[in-house]
């Protein structure tokens, strides 16, 4: 079979290793879709603290949003399609034998593109969960990749009244006006400490970029009160944290990253239904497709934001 592996940083290649032996209580899944995710990018680009001087990788690193056909195994039917979550984030191979509990049934006529979604819009709902009511309160989504996308789209449909998107790339906040922003910040062309001053503020704060600027941005960006929610990645252990900023505002801080509290499938199970239904449509974010032997060109364009990239594929 085939599967990439990231042997060093900005170098990946792709090998044939023998087909995986399915252990016991595991499901051995046929890769169909596989997206790259912000969070994979660091152990491409060796920026990330967690990846440095640990290459190459484990084989088929690093990618966890995953979508494939049973082969066989547990009570899944051969050639039913299913979210896989690689608990090595390593679903970068055509095959893989994966715990039973690792797996979420899909609907058949579910496009597989719009399938692999499912996986990071669990992990928002999980974060917008923790949060709690928006209905009617104005929010800054500071960071408009893909996780700052669907925080934005789910937001608005979860009935706050104002969406602020914010980004440097003015391709992604034309997504972000798509999906349901009531307002964008173009942070290459303007302030956004200024032009939240003008908007009046935000009730909520939604730090989806993983970067001190991004972090400070949320701070000022909330009214005396509000609640800054962290959940963009870092690329280092410690940040720098206006501190005195936060405490004079009075602000609350809530931290989400894993949909793993409880029932770790209950929000993919819940990400599945909502984009069945249609209540949400994730399409508008899917702008790129690959297959696997371009999976260096797939890495490259997502982790230099090339050709208006949002989500890229990889298709098997």
């Amino acid at each position: 079979m085939r599967v990439a592996q990231i042997v060093e940083p900005f170098k990946v290649v792709v090998k044939d290793l023998p087909e995986p032996v399915r252990a016991p209580g595991e499901v051995l899944v046929r890769m169909e879709r596989v997206a790259l995710c912000g969070s994979d990018l660091p152990r491409f680009s060796g920026e990330g603290y967690r990846f440095r001087g640990k290459y190459p990788l484990l084989e088929g690193q690093a990618a966890h949003e995953c979508v494939g056909r049973v082969v066989e195994g547990g009570s899944f039917s051969p050639g039913e399609r299913v979210l896989v979550l690689p608990p090595k984030s390593n679903g970068l191979s055509e095959l893989l034998s994966v715990p039973e509990g690792r797996l979420v049934p899909l609907p058949e006529d579910l496009d597989p593109d719009v399938s692999v979604m499912v996986q990071p819009l669990g992990t928002v709902l999980h974060a917008l969960k923790g949060i709690g009511d928006v209905l009617g309160k104005d929010v800054a989504v500071v960071g408009q990749g893909p996780m700052g996308l669907l925080f934005t789209a789910t937001l608005r449909r979860l009935g706050a009244k104002r969406v602020v998107g914010v980004d440097l790339l003015g391709y992604r906040l034309k997504v972000a006006r798509e999906v349901g922003a009531t307002d964008v910040i173009d942070v290459s062309r303007r302030d956004p400490v200024e032009a939240f001053a003008e908007l009046g503020g935000v009730d909520v704060a939604v730090e989806a970029a993983g970067s001190p600027e991004a972090l400070k941005t949320c701070i000022e960006a909330l009214r005396r009160g509000g609640l800054l929610v962290q959940f963009g990645v870092p690329k280092e252990p410690h940040v720098p944290f206006p501190l005195d900023r936060f405490l004079r505002k009075d602000l609350r801080m809530a931290g989400f990253h894993l949909a793993s509290a409880g029932n770790p499938l209950e929000p993919y199970i819940l990400a599945r239904d909502y984009i069945a239904s249609g209540w949400i449509d994730p399409s508008p974010l899917i702008t790129h497709h690959f297959n696997l032997e371009q999976v260096q060109r797939a890495y490259e364009t997502a982790y230099r934001k090339k050709d208006g990239v949002v989500k890229a594929m990889v298709v098997f």
